[in-house]
């Protein structure tokens, strides 16, 4: 008897399905346009928790200790991950529909599955990080640099997610 392994698709499908609620698979073509919409809605949901949670920490900062170049810090952090939310519910979809002058090939399909669990991934870490607020002044540094080292990792997967869509990727 051979001892097989699961396939890593399987593997990262079955990671997907787990991340994203109703996640169905891009190798269905005629279910793409609908598990693309289910992924970035989630992914705009969780954003969004993570904006209430930066506002909530801002709102903490600034009554306790009035307007510092931290809490300057954390509302700009605000604005580029409620810009970044927002980016992600209108990102471009995966798949057009039948006639539609751009298609995307099964190997692109493959790699934005790929994509989509990176992304996920990063967006839960940013949840998790803007969840446990600093308990003291001296890891507010280490906190807000957490923050932005993920909203920039994000920026940058987005960023990739919208090559890999229009083939300049490689």
């Amino acid at each position: 008897m051979s001892g097989s392994k699961p396939s890593p698709d399987l593997r990262l499908y079955e990671k997907l399905l787990m991340m994203f609620p109703g996640y169905r698979g891009y190798k269905e073509k005629e279910l793409v346009r609908e598990t693309d919409r289910v992924v970035r809605d989630e992914l705009y949901r969780k954003l969004k928790k993570s904006v209430s949670d930066l506002k909530n920490f801002y709102s903490s900062i600034v009554s306790s200790t009035g307007s510092t170049p931290a809490s300057e810090r954390v509302e700009k952090l605000i604005y580029r991950l409620d810009s970044l939310a927002e980016k992600t519910r209108h990102a471009p979809y995966g798949y057009r529909p039948l006639f539609h002058a751009f298609k995307v090939d099964e190997n692109v399909l493959d790699r934005i599955l790929e994509h989509d669990l990176n992304m996920g991934v990063t967006v839960e870490e940013l949840n998790k990080t803007t969840s446990s607020r600093p308990s003291s002044i001296l890891e507010v540094e280490k906190f807000l640099s957490d923050v932005e080292k993920l909203i920039e990792k994000y920026q940058s997967l987005l960023e990739e997610r919208d090559r890999i869509l229009s083939g300049i990727a490689r």
